[in-house]
């Protein structure tokens, strides 16, 4: 059929000729329905007629529809016209790879990025049963904007049930440039395809360690005068030696495309997955080889010696995995490098995905990332804003996660979350293979249990859960499904003094517990083996008897330096199942900088130093502000004092237990604060420091307490009590330590503001089952009015009374005015800017900003990014050869 431009073929409008090969004539064409444009592969008239010809047309339809990968040509419609079959597939603007190889070499940078697409596109291939047999440079794209796609599977043998492999004996065509040729490209054939024998997806990373090797060398991996000599150049010979030294080509990169290029399919790389993961422990968010290339031996310093030690341990990794057999498990360490904070990670339990939370660029709220173990990048989970300690499903399909109050799950397919359970301050979640999930939905009490499908939601350890404790956090389930460990404690704190405080054992039935180690973090379990930071701080394993709950053996040393988070103690660690283990130096938690801005949202200066900084609340005089800061060192939290005009920061609290949430009284002469000494208690000492601090209120070890708000007169104040049964309520305490209830419900209720005439508090609430904020009456709560809309947190008074603040669930600072003539009501409510403030991960994180007396600046504890983000350690087979 001839094919002019301009002629319409069913939908489709001819634009100008696009190119042309052995399967037909390709067209850039107009989608008159969708308005896009596309390519139109059409097939001659006269080979449609070849029953063999138009059987390749339609393997490659079929093959290419099943696909759906951004490394693989996408096909849009196939149909036929005037007896000529056509297939629509996506237009690409660029060259094949064959056409930049004719201008020689490709940077080894660029060598391994494009290898590391085109290895990730055969995986999701080889994954579906789809093999593509004729992978070569004519058949890669390099888009202009630097994207690698496979074409044509014209070739493609599906495995898949249901459909027949082609016999050794029909493995011949009749192609359209050389009758007789053996099915694949002469150059680029594995051994098996040379022989006509039966081929799998193994053929395919035959041809792709033939392509890299062309990439990386300019020359092709096998050739000869002829396409026989060619192919008995597959057969017997191996390819020239590379000149790594000229070329910049590292030893690891030579030993993968070596290892591709194997002449016995059972010695090659046997997953395209595996290449991928080899391909990624040369790179990182900048390719480590390029790193590598620009070292100097010249160079007067050795800023580069950490680098080029990291690579080469890289290197050496990737020769010993995928060298060494199998059965020779030996560990091995490498790290890569992160673009972003990682505040809380989870392995799948195969050891191959790593989920992780980092902050988003605009809100500074943790999201969903989730990135292939040697991979070079994540793929952000959409629909996880907010995203707190996640956890992994049994098959590795779906993931559990904490946000807005809730338990979640989502699919890593893109799927919308669905809630599971509310959770107000959450320690942690772990999903067994009887399809339920254990939780711990807030920072004291018990841990809940809940069916992966929502149901059934109920305290799972109350009834084990003893007087001496204050929380249960941090599950693990161990792989049968039904015993799981987690750390018992006091609050946020680790008292030795207290029994049964540390690393736990129980089932699902919760009918008793039993302790094994003293630890403060968070356990985990692989292999038999329980996992914990000592200490000293190090990571160890060590063997654990189920049945009795005793480590046996001495504990074996993992790695040192893993990060916890001073305020919950969340260590930087997660475990698989294959003994995979990934660890951070850092804590990982976000970091914020005290920022001034105006009511329009305009930065109006920076105060202080940026790090692990929560609570500002300014003095009552504006002139110093106390902030809680945590130290990573000493896993401490302690409120400090900086003086705003003249700088410089003063340490306010010593004890070694945490204290946080220093509240200015009214007159400025007194601050109160939280203790998290016997699980709560407040403490009141001079602004000045002139005089030691004392013990103002305990309330007797039932739950942590946080100030929030003085009353007028400085007689007392409001406080959020978390009791350890979970929830939060409103209590006032006055000077003599009397802790009176203000506002209880089944609900939760927190940060209670007192109003500066003394008539009204301020409070936010999730009855409604969402955060609002609402105002009642004081001394005594009376009526309610509903102050938000759509979602609302933190309220805050104008020091004269006349406004009221609170932040939306997205961050947005709103300003109403208060009018009390009759009755509470508040007008000309207006947003003021967006607010980026550091994520409140710990239950003791209550306020994100204050405001100036006059209303017009506000002092917001402002998420930054860190000059450095700590790199991901990863060790693979982390328990073998590890010192006791």
């Amino acid at each position: 059929m001839p094919v002019q431009v301009g002629m319409r073929i069913g939908p489709y409008e001819i634009l100008a000729p696009a190119g042309s090969g052995g399967m037909g004539e390709v067209y850039r064409a107009l989608d008159t329905r969708l308005e896009r444009v596309v390519a139109l592969k059409v097939m001659p008239t006269i080979a449609a007629n070849d029953p063999d010809r138009l059987h390749r047309f339609e393997q490659e339809a079929r093959s290419v529809a099943a696909l759906s990968h951004p490394n693989i040509l996408a096909i849009y419609d196939v149909g036929s016209f005037e007896g000529a079959p056509y297939l629509v597939t996506e237009f690409l603007e660029g060259e094949t790879l064959r056409q930049r190889l004719d201008e020689g070499a490709i940077a080894v940078r660029r060598s391994v990025e494009y290898a590391q697409q085109i290895a990730q596109g055969l995986s999701a291939a080889h994954e579906r049963g789809i093999v593509h047999r004729d992978l070569k440079p004519e058949n890669v794209f390099l888009t202009k904007d630097g994207h690698a796609k496979l074409l044509d599977f014209g070739l493609a043998k599906i495995t898949a049930s249901g459909v027949k492999t082609i016999s050794p004996e029909s493995a011949t065509i009749a192609a359209a440039t050389q009758a007789g040729m053996v099915l694949g490209t002469a150059g680029y054939m594995a051994p098996e395809q040379v022989r006509a024998g039966e081929v799998d997806h193994r053929a395919d990373i035959f041809s792709f360690g033939a392509m890299l090797y062309e990439m990386i060398s300019g020359e092709r991996a096998f050739h000869g005068a002829s396409s026989v000599e060619t192919m008995n150049a597959i057969l017997k010979s191996e390819p020239p030696e590379i000149d790594a030294a000229k070329l910049h080509v590292p030893p690891g990169l030579e030993l993968i495309v070596r290892h591709c290029l194997e002449k016995n399919p059972a010695d090659r790389f046997q997953s395209a997955r595996d290449l991928t993961f080899a391909l990624g422990s040369l790179s990182g968010s900048e390719t480590s080889i390029s790193r590598m290339t620009r070292l100097r031996p010249q160079k007067k310093t050795l800023e580069w010696l950490p680098w080029a030690i990291a690579v080469l341990a890289m290197i050496a990794v990737a020769a010993v995995m995928f060298l060494r057999p199998a059965a020779q498990a030996v560990r091995q360490d490498f790290a890569i490098p992160m673009s972003t904070e990682v505040s809380a990670m989870s392995l799948s339990p195969d050891g191959t995905m790593l989920a992780y939370v980092s902050p988003d660029d605009k809100t500074g709220k943790g999201v969903l990332y989730v990135r292939r173990i040697g991979g070079a990048s994540g793929t952000r989970v959409n629909g996880t804003d907010g995203a707190m300690y996640p956890f992994w499903s049994p098959d590795g399909k779906s993931l559990g996660f904490f946000a807005d109050s809730k338990l979640k799950r989502i699919a890593t397919d893109g799927a919308s979350a669905q809630v599971l359970a509310t959770a107000g301050s959450p320690r942690g979640g772990s999903w067994s293979k009887k399809g339920v999930i254990i939780y711990a939905p807030e920072a004291g009490g018990p841990l809940w249990r809940v069916d992966e499908d929502g149901s059934n939601a109920h305290s799972l350890t109350g009834k084990i859960f003893a007087n001496a404790e204050s929380t249960h956090r941090w599950p693990f389930f161990l792989p049968d499904g039904d015993h799981f460990i987690f750390r018992s404690g006091t609050g946020d704190t680790f008292d030795k003094n207290r029994t049964g405080q540390g690393i736990i054992l129980a089932t699902l039935e919760a009918k008793g517990k039993k302790l094994i180690v003293d630890s403060r973090c968070s356990p985990a379990y692989a292999n038999g083996e329980l996992f914990y930071v000592d200490d000293s701080g190090a990571l160890v394993s060590a063997k654990l008897d189920i049945s009795t709950a005793k480590l046996t053996g001495q504990p074996k040393f993992i790695a040192s330096g893993v990060g916890q988070n001073p305020s919950t103690y969340f260590s930087s660690f997660t475990v698989a199942q294959n003994g995979t283990v990934v660890y951070q130096s850092g804590s990982g938690a976000p970091i914020s900088q005290l920022t001034w801005f105006d009511r329009e949202g305009k930065e109006a200066g920076r105060i202080g130093d940026a790090g692990l900084l929560s609570n500002p609340i300014l003095s009552p005089d504006n002139s110093r502000v106390a902030f809680d800061v945590a130290d990573t060192r000493s896993v401490n939290v302690d409120v400090w004092l900086m003086d705003i005009q003249r700088g410089g920061s003063t340490r306010f609290t010593f004890d070694p237990s945490e204290e946080t949430t220093g509240l200015w009284s009214r007159k400025g002469k007194a601050i109160a604060y939280r203790s998290s000494v016997n699980g709560g208690e407040l403490h009141i000492k001079a602004s000045n420091g002139a005089e030691k601090d004392k013990l103002l209120a305990y309330p007797g070890g039932a739950g942590d307490i946080l100030p929030t708000s003085w009353a007028p007169d400085d007689e007392g104040f409001m406080a959020t009590f978390q009791p350890n049964n979970g929830g939060t309520d409103l209590v006032y305490v006055t000077m003599d330590g009397k802790i009176t209830p203000f506002q209880s419900s089944p609900a939760s209720e927190m940060n209670g503001q007192i109003s500066p005439d003394g008539k009204w508090v301020a409070y936010q609430s999730n009855e409604s089952g969402t955060w609002e904020i609402y105002v009642t009456t004081f001394p005594a709560p009376g009526g309610k009015w509903q102050v938000s809309r759509g979602g609302g947190t933190e309220p805050r008074w104008r020091p004269d009374g006349k406004e009221i603040y609170y932040l939306t669930l997205d961050s947005m600072l709103v300003a109403g005015e208060v009018s009390s003539d009759s009755g509470f009501a508040t007008s000309h409510t207006s947003t003021l800017f967006q607010m980026h403030p550091r994520p409140l991960i710990s239950s003791t994180d209550i306020f994100s900003y204050d405001v100036s007396h006059d209303g017009k600046r506000f002092l917001v504890n402002n998420y930054t990014r860190p000059a450095q983000v700590p790199l991901l350690n990863i060790i693979l087979n982390a328990t073998a050869g590890a010192r006791n």
